[in-house]
């Protein structure tokens, strides 16, 4: 929840704010004008500002932004980390204390995401402002639940070991339903930990209902689709994403063909896609320069060669390798990895040295980001089918071959589990998924022969964050309650 020991804050006027500036970059707002907690539920406006101010917090550099991609390269065997901030050092060194502050800043921006979207998952349904139907509340309402999900989707992947750990039983987060408002007991926001089962529980819900309640688009123009905004496909999508880590193979295979066939998105035939809001991407985060100039850590920064970034983050021999072992098809005139090619540069790093980074974001941070693409849903249909011994929508094999035909390699004439978790490693490199896909396989964090690999195994204590200290110290219901190691 909300750092019991910090200034309480509703950032509902920064929803508004958001909205009113993505209007008209000229437009001057004075600090009188703020909007308070009771205004904000006053006009239909003030309310669509708040939910877009929800994409606006997402892209936040501790929330969705940059920051999550690079921890999960700094913790697996993706990526290596030479930078020399301590708290970034402990996390890739599995040395990670519940002081750190940036494991800390996870949970901060994860429930103010959360508290504002309890705001309009509570308030928008009662209102009865002249002119605001039905219809557009239930909008407002999907938006508001697809984003608690996605924010507490985050939280239990990196405070809480993985479903596979003990099926779910395990301590995940607190689960808070309700907004805070002025005059709240505090006591009302002082809850446990709920198991992780309890919490998926809670997103499988709110993206069911999301589901119900979305478009398909919330574009204004009937042929295009906004991707930058909760839709009725991202809510399935996610969906997916969940289904697959909870090994509920049939359900996960049914969701990940659904949006396959909606038509919405497209398999993209090369990765120009990259750095822009193409409809390869189902949800994408809009950065901007803005977004870039105050997000000072994240992908952009850290995972881009010194000196247009700081060059502390970039890719692992075993990523350069599994990149470079690739047989290349006839058809390509690079006769490499296309993704090794065309997604990675070489520059230095911080300490001069010539190494391998990502080139999917630039370093200046205002490059789209994207958070769902169509390719995963090829592979969780895969991973599904294969795992759970189904045939929905293609083979394993057909879809796998697919993204590698895209990278310009030869077929594969039969497909391994190992085969998909190779790919999502050279597919997603930088883009946050292999960390879990090595946890909810029960693998470590590192390959054999790194100084780490002993602390980095399956359920060991440091492979997930800390309930931050502060929390702990503040709040009663978590006495006791901190993950093993801390």
């Amino acid at each position: 929840m909300i750092t019991i020991l910090r200034t309480y804050k509703i950032l509902l006027y920064i929803g508004v704010l958001s909205f009113i500036y993505s209007c008209d970059d000229e437009l001057e707002i004075n600090p009188e004008d703020n909007l308070t907690e009771e205004s904000a539920f006053q006009s239909e406006f003030a309310i669509r500002g708040v939910t877009i101010g929800l994409y606006g917090q997402a892209r936040e550099v501790d929330a969705l932004n940059g920051n999550r991609y690079a921890f999960t390269g700094i913790q697996s065997d993706e990526q290596t980390f030479v930078g020399s901030f301590a708290t970034l050092v402990d996390v890739f060194e599995f040395r990670t204390q519940a002081t750190n502050t940036n494991t800390q800043e996870f949970w901060d921006e994860g429930y103010e995401i959360i508290n504002n979207a309890n705001f309009l998952i509570t308030k928008v349904p009662n209102l009865n402002i002249l002119g605001f139907t039905k219809e557009e509340k239930d909008v407002i309402v999907g938006q508001a639940k697809f984003m608690r999900a996605m924010m507490y989707f985050e939280m239990t992947r990196v405070y809480a070991q993985p479903f596979q750990f003990n099926n779910g039983n395990n301590l995940s987060v607190p689960i808070v339903l309700k907004p805070f408002e002025t005059g709240t007991p505090i006591e009302d926001f002082q809850l446990p930990r709920a198991t992780l089962n309890q919490v998926h529980d809670l997103i499988i819900q709110d993206l069911e209902d999301a589901i119900k309640l979305l478009p398909v688009s919330l574009s204004q123009d009937p042929n295009k689709i906004d991707n930058t905004r909760a839709s009725k496909d991202s809510a399935k999508a996610l969906l997916a994403r969940l289904r697959l880590y909870r090994e509920e193979w049939s359900e996960a295979a049914k969701l990940a063909n659904e949006v396959i066939n909606s038509g919405s998105y497209k398999f993209a035939t090369n990765y120009s896609f990259f750095k822009t809001l193409s409809n390869e991407s189902i949800f994408v985060l809009a950065n901007t320069s803005t977004d870039g100039a105050y997000g000072g850590s994240g992908l952009h920064n850290f995972a881009n060669p010194s000196p247009s970034g700081r060059g502390d983050l970039y890719y692992s021999d075993f990523l350069v390798n599994s990149l470079k072992k690739g047989t290349a098809a006839a058809s390509n005139t690079e006769g490499k990895d296309l993704r090794l090619v065309q997604l990675s540069r070489q520059g230095n790093d911080g300490n001069g040295n010539k190494r391998i980074f990502q080139n999917k974001i630039g370093s200046e941070g205002k490059d789209p980001l994207p958070v769902i693409r169509i390719t995963e849903m090829y592979f969780i249909r895969a991973e599904a089918n294969l795992r759970g011994g189904l045939s929905v929508g293609d083979t394993p094999l057909n879809d796998i071959n697919r993204i590698r035909s895209r990278a310009g390699l030869v077929d594969l004439t039969t497909v391994t589990l190992e085969n998909i978790l190779e790919e999502r490693l050279k597919e997603f490199a930088s883009e946050g998924h292999r960390r879990m896909d090595l946890l909810r396989n029960k693998l470590p964090l590192r390959q054999p022969g790194d100084p780490k690999f002993s602390d980095a195994g399956f359920g060991a204590n440091k492979t997930i964050f800390p309930i931050p200290a502060i929390q702990i110290n503040s709040n009663p219901a978590l006495q006791g309650q901190q993950n093993p190691g801390y």
